[in-house]
């Protein structure tokens, strides 16, 4: 062989080095990317539980605040009632003195 063509032998083999090196580095880097994105999709999933776990909790508190609210409501008024009927005794005594 030539010495021309060895060198240009060893520049194809020089290269074809690189690009194998290049193409490891990127399956590589690829394989990363995807067990990192699937990490984040496990974290993502996980976080999507515990925010539903705190919702059906909070509406689970909503429906007892609520019906302690109807509970104070029905009190309120007839506690309105009560002492409306005391104002109207004590006017009608009044009035009939």
């Amino acid at each position: 062989m030539t010495k021309q063509k060895q060198e240009i032998s060893k520049l194809y083999k020089e290269s074809l080095e690189s690009f194998l090196k290049l193409h490891e580095e990127l399956i590589k880097t690829k394989d990363d990317l995807i067990s990192s994105l699937q990490e984040e999709n496990i974290s993502l999933k996980e976080g999507l539980l515990s925010v539903q776990e705190a919702y059906m909790e909070d509406r689970e508190v909503l429906k007892v605040l609520q019906s302690q609210i109807k509970l104070l409501q029905n009190e309120l008024d007839f506690t309105k009632r009560k002492y409306q009927m005391m104002w109207n005794q004590a006017i009608d005594k009044y009035a009939k003195k």
